[in-house]
Order: structure tokens, then sequence, then C-alpha cells
């Protein structure tokens, strides 16, 4: 599959750029470009493109690219993604803020532990690396808690799709549809799998990519 545009891919909280390997071997010859959050590396990077280009992002990496991808995007694929995760007065379906405190203080205590049980929950049983920033995590889970991304998401200019899963437990689909309304103007497609879609469903978040790609003309 050959895509027009390039594609950049920004994954999610206690993950790395790995996690889209087997998407973007799904895509074939598409120019793809994976951002870091450092999470497990010597330094983030996170320099979005100075061209036009499609966004992809999983979890917390589709929050971050709903706040930042600004005018060159052309698209944007929400994957297992949310415009505001955690619960406010306003968003009784978020995660409630002391779920985070907990992975916080976890994080503060025993970083590997409680990496390994969140991977776990999210779907993949996989050795933690051995190279932790926990600064770096802990303002991810900071974007988690503080960032509300639904008037980036009403004031879009791009086209923008969401892929969930229906037995996802850390975006669970209640999170979903409240993002999402399904009378909204954005339709979700339901994979029947949990939080790792991009993992799980290589071929089915591939494909998304290349149909909303093929749609777009490069301005």
């Amino acid at each position: 599959m050959t895509a027009a545009l390039p594609i950049v891919f920004v994954h999610g909280w206690a993950f790395d750029p790995t996690v889209w390997d087997q998407t973007r071997t799904a895509l074939g010859t598409a120019r793809t470009q994976c951002l870091d959050f450092g999470f497990f590396s010597s330094h983030p990077a996170m320099a979005l493109p100075t061209q036009p280009y499609i966004g992809v992002g999983h979890s917390l990496g589709a929050l971050w690219l709903l706040r930042h991808h600004g005018p060159l995007c052309q698209g944007l694929l929400l994957i297992n993604g949310f415009s505001r995760f955690s619960a406010a007065p306003d968003f009784a379906h978020g995660i409630p803020p002391r779920v985070i405190g907990r992975m916080r203080t976890g994080l503060q205590h025993a970083p590997a532990g409680m990496l390994r049980t969140f991977r776990m929950r999210a779907g993949i049983d996989a050795p933690v690396p051995s190279h932790i920033a926990c600064d770096r995590l802990e303002q991810g889970l900071g974007i988690l808690i503080d960032m509300d991304c639904r008037p980036d998401l009403r004031h879009a200019t791009c086209p923008v799709q969401v892929m969930a899963g229906m037995h996802d437990t850390i975006a669970p689909p209640d999170l979903t549809r409240a993002c999402f309304p399904p009378d909204g103007p954005i339709a979700t497609r339901w994979l029947d799998g949990r939080h790792l879609l991009p993992l799980t469903h290589a071929v089915q978040c591939a494909h998304a990519i290349a149909d909303l790609t093929r749609r777009i003309t490069p301005p």
C-alpha cells in the first residue's frame, strides 16, 4: 500500500514506537515516521513534520495529536483514543483521577512492576525495557489527568476517524462513546479487541490508514 502523504505515528503511555512495527509493515511502502515520548529512550523525539501529513495516534498519542496536530495535518486516525481521559464534573465517563493517582504512586515506588501491570491490563505480557524515564512517564500521566481536547476536536479542520476496542479496559467503551457520541459527526469503528489494536489488529489499522489517505488529496 502506498500513501500519497507521509504518515506520522504517536504511541501511547507505557509504550514506545515499536508498538507500530506491525502496522507499518502492513502498510508496505508507505512513508512513515514515528514520534517518541521518550518513556524508554535517552531523549524524546516529538517534532512533527514541516510538510503535510496524516497523523495516527494510539491512546495518549491520539490525545497529544488532537492538541498539537496543527494546520499541516490533513487527516487524523485515533486508535484506542479519546478527547479527554480523566473524569470531570462535565465528563462523568472519564477515568477517576484517583486511579491515575495510584498509577503515579506506583510509578514512583516500583516503576517496572507498575508498568508491567499496566501493560498486562492493556493486553500484552511483554518485558518492560530496562531504561525507564520516570520523569517523562510522570509528565504523560499529567497529560492524561489535565488535557482536555474536546474543544480541539470540535475545531479540527481535517477529517477525523476513530477505531476502538469493544473490550478495552484502559479506555472503556463508555469513555469512547462520551468522547465520540454515536449520534455525532465522527463515527467510531469498533473492533473485537482490547487496548492494543496496533498490535492485535495491525492489518485492520493499516487498511484504515490507507483508506484515509486515499480519500485525501495532497495540497
